[in-house]
């Protein structure tokens, strides 16, 4: 997967609690992820794509930050 496609991956899958493109790309680019002390981009950008995904999914899943 390519990192514009790893991007892709984390706006949709977050724009499903947004509801909006661009508040997913601002929380993409600018939101620290606190257990990653990154943002998202900074994250992908560095090769952390699986570490933001599981991120994710621990919190889908009702997990805590």
């Amino acid at each position: 997967m390519t990192r514009d496609e790893q991007k892709e991956y984390i706006l949709n899958f977050i724009q499903g609690w947004t509801n909006s493109e661009q508040a997913s790309l601002d929380w993409y680019k600018n939101e620290v992820i606190p257990a990653l002390n990154k943002t998202a981009q900074e994250e992908v950008d560095n090769g952390g794509f699986e570490a933001v995904k599981r991120y994710l999914k621990h919190i889908d899943d009702g997990g805590f930050s």
